[in-house]
């Protein structure tokens, strides 16, 4: 039996709603967008859809959001530019103010692997930061892109495309020692990033001992 993956693409606006149901067919790959015009937003997750590996994380992070197997993204200013936040159930936070050229497409697969890794559940962990922040900059790699890639800081950008270096991305594995030493060093700059500072009234940040980047190995190889 077809199975149908709906995402609703919510975005507010001064105050209005609008919504624009985007219906993806898993089986033959059809995407469509039932509107007669198309924003931001809905662009660019039509763009993730036609790409290599935006396309199969689209449809597993939808899988990960029972019972409505539904993600919606909803504009905010309350947000730091050119950012994203992933409130839990299949919900997404973005500021539409100060967006460059590929931001979205790229913010968006961000928020897409934390789904994808966590589900319905919002989990404030260092770790898997810095693994979302990997498979943000492989999306912009495997498009042709890399130069667009941007994180929160300049050592944490540096390190993230260090770390993936010493991966094979092919079989989603590690390949260098070096490893472990860039992986310290992204997580002392990410503890820098203003973003995922400790602030008085929301839970903690934390930090785990173990390097895992399980989830992003798994993606990798389940890309045919």
């Amino acid at each position: 039996m077809k199975m149908n993956v709906l995402i609703l693409v919510a975005i507010f606006l001064l105050g209005s709603c609008t919504e624009s149901p985007l219906e993806m067919e898993q089986e033959d790959e059809i995407f469509s967008d039932t509107r007669s015009g198309i924003s931001p937003i809905d662009e660019a997750l039509a763009n993730l859809k036609t790409t290599r590996l935006g396309g199969p994380l689209l449809t597993y992070a939808s899988l990960r959001c029972p019972p409505k197997y539904v993600i919606e993204f909803t504009s905010t200013f309350s947000i730091p530019e050119r950012s994203m936040l992933y409130m839990g159930m299949g919900w997404v936070l973005y500021n539409p103010n100060n967006l460059q050229n590929g931001d979205l497409e790229q913010l968006a697969f961000h928020e897409l692997f934390h789904i994808y890794k966590d589900g319905n559940d919002v989990n404030r962990v260092l770790n898997d930061e810095i693994e979302a922040y990997m498979a943000q900059y492989i999306f912009c790699l495997s498009v042709g892109r890399p130069e667009i890639f941007s994180t929160p800081n300049y050592k944490l950008t540096e390190n993230i495309i260090k770390l993936v270096k010493c991966m094979d991305l092919d079989s989603g594995t590690i390949t260098s020692d070096e490893f472990t030493s860039h992986y310290d060093k992204a997580m002392r700059a990410i503890k820098q990033c203003s973003l995922y500072q400790n602030k008085e009234g929301e839970a903690p940040w934390v930090e785990y001992p173990i390097r895992d980047i399980s989830t992003l190995c798994n993606f990798l190889r389940s890309i045919k």
